[in-house]
């Protein structure tokens, strides 16, 4: 009997909701980040508003996070967009830098220092990233154009 008991109090203590993991305050920085980064993109997008001023949005988040990935993937595309290549060369090497996995970062740095006129560095760049990742189609693509 009070075997049965204490397997009752056990039993009635127990969590009834599955554990979950506390929710870090920085995801909702991040989040917020997120919704800054995708204003500036819908201002320069829609061709309404000030570009400079989305621009300068996302620049805001970089200063509070160095190393967002979404604001410095758009600063990359918009420069490379603009014609300023040497900043999507630092935008795609950080990128790269951070997630080396992804291929679209590496193929757009090279492609960037191809256009400053740096084709030793590219194809340097290329020929690193395919042999560390073979299958990468695309910077393969481009190293046997160079």
């Amino acid at each position: 009997m009070a075997v049965a008991v204490i397997a009752a109090v056990a039993i009635f203590n127990l969590p009834r909701t599955p554990y979950q993991e506390p929710v870090a305050e920085e995801s909702e920085e991040v989040s917020a980040l997120d919704v800054k980064v995708d204003e500036a993109v819908a201002i320069i997008q829609s061709g309404e508003g000030a570009p400079m001023a989305a621009i300068g949005m996302l620049l805001d988040v970089l200063r509070e996070d160095p190393n967002h990935e979404k604001a410095l993937m758009w600063l990359g595309n918009f420069s490379m967009m603009s014609g300023q290549w040497d900043k999507a060369v630092d935008r795609f090497h950080q990128l790269s830098q951070l997630h080396p996995e992804n291929e679209m970062y590496t193929l757009n740095k090279a492609q960037a220092l191809l256009q400053t006129g740096d084709t030793t560095k590219a194809l340097e760049v290329a020929n690193e990233y395919i042999n560390t990742y073979p299958d990468a189609d695309r910077v393969k693509d481009l190293a046997e154009g160079l």
